[in-house]
C-alpha cells in the first residue's frame, strides 16, 4: 500500500523541525546575553558580540546546536569594524536554564560555558 505524500510530509515537519518556540526570545546571565528568533540571532558579552545563524537546531534532549559568526572588542566599533571569527555554538537547555559555549574554529579557542536564563539581564558589550 503507498502512503500519499501529503500524509508524509506533515509527520516529517513534525519531527525534525530545527526551531524550537519554546526557545525563542531572551536569554541572559552574568557574562553572556542571547536573543533568538527564527531567523537566527545576537549574543552579547563582556568583550565581544556575536550572531547565529538562521539553521540553528534544538534536539528532543535540549540540545542546542548553531554555527555564526563571533566578533571581538567593546566600545565603539572602529571605522575598518572587527574581524569576524567563524563560530559554532553548543548547549544545553533544561527549562529555564540554557548552558552555551562557543567555539572559535579559526583560533581553536572555546568561550564559556555561559549559564542563562530565560528573560535574564542583558550583557553590554563594554570593556575594560
Amino acid at each position: 500500500m503507498r502512503v500519499p505524500n501529503v500524509v508524509l510530509l506533515p509527520l516529517a515537519l513534525g519531527c525534525c523541525s530545527p526551531i524550537a518556540p519554546a526557545l525563542l526570545g531572551s536569554w541572559g546571565g552574568t557574562e553572556a546575553s542571547l536573543v533568538l528568533t527564527s531567523s537566527g540571532g545576537t549574543l552579547s558579552y563582556v568583550c565581544g558580540a556575536g550572531t547565529v545563524d538562521s539553521a540553528w537546531t534544538l534536539s528532543d534532549a535540549g540540545q542546542f546546536l548553531a554555527s555564526g559568526q563571533h566578533f571581538f572588542g567593546g566600545g565603539p566599533v572602529p571605522p575598518q569594524g572587527r574581524p569576524p571569527h567563524p563560530a559554532r555554538y553548543t548547549g544545553q537547555v533544561h527549562g529555564d536554564v540554557f548552558t552555551l559555549s562557543v567555539t572559535l574554529s579559526d583560533l581553536n579557542q572555546s568561550l564559556g560555558p555561559f549559564h542563562l536564563i530565560r528573560g535574564g539581564p542583558t550583557v553590554e558589550e563594554l570593556c575594560d
